[in-house]
């Protein structure tokens, strides 16, 4: 399936989060920097015959770190690998990747403790 393929995929890419690449939410207390990817959308879409030739499948993938000097390196080489994408993905075939939203910052400030976060979105044709 595609999201265990891509967390797998962002994993492996040898980025200052490693192997922290998490599929919904991330544990508590998790060193920093880290990646959570999140499904935002999809569809199937079927020919006038009803078949479906591929699907497409939407990602927030988010570079959590204590700054954003640590962020964007992880974010950008994320989006240099994952834009323009095709070609084995595990065992997903994909057809097509690209890049909706390039890496953009926020964060978040609670008392004393401050995230910071780059987002990006990636839509892909696979099958």
């Amino acid at each position: 399936m595609i999201d265990q393929d891509l967390v797998a995929y962002l994993a492996g890419l040898g980025t200052a989060a490693a192997a922290r690449v998490y599929l919904g939410n991330a544990p508590q207390d998790k060193l920093k920097p880290f990646v959570v990817v999140r499904r935002t959308g999809g569809s199937v879409p079927k020919t006038l015959g009803g078949v479906s030739l591929f699907e497409r499948s939407e990602f927030s993938v988010n570079v959590i770190a204590d700054n954003y000097t640590d962020a964007y390196p992880t974010a950008n080489s994320i989006r240099d690998a994952l834009h323009g994408y095709t070609g084995a993905m595990g065992s997903t075939s994909i057809k097509s990747g690209r890049c909706t939203q390039f890496p953009t910052d926020q964060s978040e400030i609670d008392g004393d403790k401050v995230i910071r976060w780059v987002a990006s979105s990636f839509l892909f044709m696979h099958s």
